[in-house]
């Protein structure tokens, strides 16, 4: 009995930023086995793969963020205030636009077959693909399904680490790009 009394009365502890991004990361790894958790490794310079669904990663290539924006306009308007629009801009205002450690977050599919690195299509910034996975596909046949994410920070934490986005929480991150994909 006293040691239930002691429980109840312990002090509430606040989240460790840390353990959170632990538990997202281990989350993610138990979706989807990828490089970006757990899977093969990446080679440097890889941007990272959020653990998306509905996506065959042996024949979509990336497409950007305009091809998007023919089909899905209220959520390309929104993404294109967002600050995932401007990230490439953020790194270039820090004198940070050639860092090969800061450049796979902020520039779509870097490093990936059909990426930014070879591809003529603009993949600059955290485009839609960058979450979502390579569009190709989908752009050739939109009624099947594409780049089904979960609804947690598993999505987010292999760009926004406790290292680089240490104040990442996701609820109140989802709010400022938060969309329904119209």
């Amino acid at each position: 009995m006293i040691l239930v009394l002691l429980l109840a009365c312990a002090p509430h502890a606040e989240p460790n930023p840390a353990a959170a991004a632990d538990a997202a990361a281990q989350a993610a790894a138990e979706r989807v086995p990828d490089p970006a958790r757990g899977g093969p490794a990446l080679h440097p310079g890889q941007s990272p793969l959020p653990p998306f669904t509905g996506v065959s990663r042996s024949t979509a290539t990336y497409v950007g963020a305009q091809s998007c924006a023919a089909c899905h306009v209220a959520t390309s308007r929104r993404w294109a205030r967002s600050e995932h629009a401007g990230a490439l801009l953020t790194l270039e205002r820090a004198q940070h636009a050639h860092d090969p450690e800061c450049l796979p977050c902020h520039v779509t599919g870097l490093g990936h077959p059909g990426g930014a690195n070879t591809n003529a299509v603009p993949l600059q910034g955290v485009q839609c693909e960058a979450c979502h996975g390579p569009g190709s596909d989908h752009v050739a046949a939109p009624a099947a399904g594409y780049g089904t994410l979960p609804r947690d920070a598993s999505a987010c934490v292999a760009c926004h680490t406790v290292a680089q986005s240490p104040d990442f929480a996701f609820a109140p991150y989802w709010r400022r790009v938060a969309h329904a994909g119209d």
